[in-house]
């Protein structure tokens, strides 16, 4: 190996002896254009070469439908191949954008993964001659075959960054240094330990349905020790690559362009771009704060108030107005459009939209003016008109822990809040995800069994919706004092992650004692943080009964244990709950009460089912805080099964159930003839992950908000997810 990496230039002019398209593309680099756009050195490139890498399809089904270029199987016969040893061949890149470039490549066809090759890079970084580096693009950072292991070796000349760090004294000593040459963090490190990569690698986090994080990495070898350069990455290709006409450049980058040698395959590209576009490029490909989509409401026409001066893109308007839809179109000031777009002239602008509904479908349900900061976006959706808010996601949190909760709770709980809601909604923001897919929801119907859970559903228009369906999101209606400002400030960035992996952080307002395991109310599968626990002593958790035992959970749902979320009192309700979630003043324990022809017309008009009248209601399984997973239904007709359990509160109530939780007493008449059933009931909403009003009291009690993360999801850590700048 060490032969072979001290005389790569004969290895690359033997090559292209034999391979005369490689050579015509080597031959190719000393026409390409570069130009130096900043006084930190950021240069241009215009490569058309490049055109293949750069618009690559990186969409899974896109990579499975084609033949690994780097498989043995699938080379051009005249590429030749060097043995590195350890299972790693060396290949001249067929497509340069280095005057020297080599691709390392594993034999056998497995993802690309830093931590299967990171060794290997150090190894042959130490190798190296000072004139090169070997480099690492992630599966989703650059790399045009995420699927088959490899990295990259290129000469170094007029690459910026390595340009700072050899004009700059390395690392000493164990722990990293970060630098922002181009705006965004480099993490730098001297030395070949790999524990030193992995400690950084263990401190970022990793995002749904991917199995590392995302980065780009550069080794190379500075005075006979090695230093290596990890860029954190945020997104793989900026929103300028997919805007239409004079608005699209077509950068995807790499690692050589993070490295501050940024290639266009177009030339129209390399001759408008500056430094001020080029460093927006990397602002949106790096970990910074993005942008999210909400929902807001929709309707045949939508009254609102521009409370200051927006633009449309064509003129300044302030004032009332309305919109409306025609025909699949917005009708827009007399004009039928697609799309509007209204953005506030100043960072701050404000608008209000008239009768929003909220609780959609809840028993709080109600319609409210509600004002909001940011761009609002409407679209056609069928034959109604969506509003959609576009504004950053801190911004948008600081409304979120307003209208879950009041920002006069305790503190400590809106900063616990402020970091579960801020890790869901991330997992949900599309930009960041674009291959993921959720299931959804789930519906299994047949003759006698309904069993339905509803998820949160990736809408198709935006990122999340505002109601109780995703999480709830008021604007600025709620936002009375600078309590929740504050909890927002103090955990910028933060995210609640399990083995780095970014947290599925359920919350509801009451677990009733017992918060439940995640399976009970969706699809069935375990999620090591979503378990049930007694919400009491957060040193030594009392043992939890039994509750999928019947008569276990009626001795637990018709008593009242001692419990966080039992002990709240008044003046702890009234500064966290809402207005409206005050109206319920019996949330940890609850009755609901039917007569017989009632019930049996709830159900069938809300299930769609004809069973006749009811005559008995019997669980069939229930969860480990009791709530009802699946529930037997018998009537004069027939009998059903129903579930899971959020189903079981839609069909048996008006509006909802407080939750699954709850026994039937059965009501007779002196002759003993079944008249009406009785609910007796625990909790308030799914019982999943953290309680809300449980939270708020271990606040009141002293707990920060870090004790109320553990407690409520064991086994989570707390890691950054972008970087504090200012936006």
């Amino acid at each position: 190996m060490e032969n072979i990496l001290k005389n790569l230039d004969r290895h690359l002019e033997e090559q292209l002896d034999r391979w005369p398209s490689c050579r015509k593309a080597f031959n190719n680099l000393r026409r390409i254009k570069t130009r130096v756009i900043s006084s930190s050195g950021l240069r241009l490139q215009f490569n058309p070469a490049r055109i293949i890498s750069t618009t690559a399809g990186i969409d899974p089904s896109e990579i499975a439908a084609r033949r690994c270029f780097l498989c043995a199987k699938n080379r051009p016969k005249e590429q030749q191949v060097a043995d590195l040893g350890d299972g790693y061949d060396l290949l001249v890149n067929p497509y340069p954008i280095l005057r020297e470039h080599f691709c390392v490549v594993s034999r056998k066809h497995r993802p690309q993964a830093i931590r299967d090759c990171y060794e290997k890079m150090v190894q042959i970084a130490g190798k190296l001659k000072p004139e090169y580096i070997i480099f690492y693009n992630g599966p989703v950072s650059g790399a045009s075959a995420p699927d088959h292991l490899h990295m990259q070796i290129g000469s170094a000349d007029n690459i910026p960054l390595v340009d700072i760090l050899r004009g700059s004294e390395p690392p000493r000593g164990d722990e990293p240094v970060t630098i922002e040459p181009f705006g965004f963090p480099v993490i730098v490190f001297s030395g070949s330990d790999p524990e030193k990569m992995w400690s950084i690698l263990n401190d970022m986090p990793i995002c749904d349905n991917e199995y590392e994080p995302r980065v780009n990495v550069l080794s190379f070898n500075h005075n006979g020790q090695v230093v290596t350069a990890v860029i954190p990455r945020g997104k793989h290709r900026p929103d300028c690559y997919f805007a239409q006409g004079d608005d699209r450049v077509t950068v995807s980058p790499g690692a050589i362009d993070m490295f501050g040698l940024v290639i266009t395959p177009r030339k129209e590209d390399f001759d408008k771009l500056n430094e001020s576009k080029v460093l927006e490029i990397f602002r949106q490909v790096t970990p910074s704060q993005p942008d999210i989509k909400v929902g807001i409401m929709a309707a045949k026409e939508i009254r609102f108030c521009l409370n200051d001066s927006f633009t449309d893109g064509r003129r300044s308007l302030e004032g009332e107005m309305t919109i409306s839809t025609v025909q699949g179109k917005l009708n827009w000031r007399g004009i039928l459009v697609d799309q509007v777009i209204l953005t506030p002239h100043e960072h701050g602008g404000t608008f209000t939209l008239y009768d929003v509904t909220i609780g959609i479908g809840f028993h709080w349900e109600r319609c409210e003016d509600q004002t909001f900061s940011g761009t609002l976006i409407f679209v056609p959706e069928g034959e109604n008109v969506r509003a959609i808010n576009l504004l950053p996601i801190e911004e948008y949190l600081t409304s979120v822990i307003s209208s879950e909760m009041k920002p006069s709770a305790p503190k400590e709980f809106l900063k616990a809040h402020a970091v579960i809601s801020r890790s869901w909604v991330l997992a949900q923001i599309r930009s960041l995800h674009p291959f993921k897919t959720n299931i959804a929801s789930c519906y299994e119907q047949s003759d006698n069994r309904i069993m339905r859970w509803y998820d949160h559903e990736q809408h198709k228009l935006f990122d999340v919706c505002a109601d109780d369906h995703c999480q709830r999101y008021q604007g600025l209606t709620r936002i009375i004092n600078s309590a929740a400002l504050a909890a927002v400030r103090e955990t910028f960035s933060e995210i609640l992650t399990y083995e780095n992996r970014l947290c599925d952080a359920r919350f509801s307002k009451c677990c009733g004692g017992i918060t439940e395991q995640f399976d009970t109310c969706w699809q069935d599968k375990k999620i090591p943080y979503l378990i049930p626990l007694r919400d009491n002593n957060i040193d030594k958790k009392d043992a939890l009964p039994d509750l999928t035992v019947e008569e276990n959970a009626r001795s637990w749902i018709l008593s009242e244990p001692e419990s966080f979320c039992n002990s709240a009192s008044g003046n702890i309700l009234a500064e966290s709950l809402n207005g409206y979630d005050l109206e319920t003043p019996d949330y940890y324990r609850w009755k609901v009460e039917y007569s017989v022809e009632q019930l049996s017309e709830i159900f069938r008009r809300k299930s769609g089912l004809e069973i006749g009248e009811i005559k008995d209601l019997r669980p069939i399984s229930r969860g480990h805080s009791g709530r009802i997973k699946e529930l037997e239904i018998e009537g004069t007709l027939r009998t059903v099964n129903i579930g899971k359990e959020l189903e079981i509160r839609r069909c048996l109530s008006e509006s909802h159930l407080f939750s699954s939780a709850f026994v039937v007493e059965k009501e007779t008449d002196a002759e003993g003839r079944l008249t009406g059933f009785t609910l007796h009931g625990a909790g308030w909403g799914h019982g999943v992950g953290l309680c809300q009003i449980g939270a708020a009291v271990m606040a009141s009690e002293g707990c920060n908000y870090r004790e109320i993360l553990r407690h409520y999801y064991p086994g989570t850590s707390l890691k950054c997810f972008y970087s504090n700048r200012t936006e």
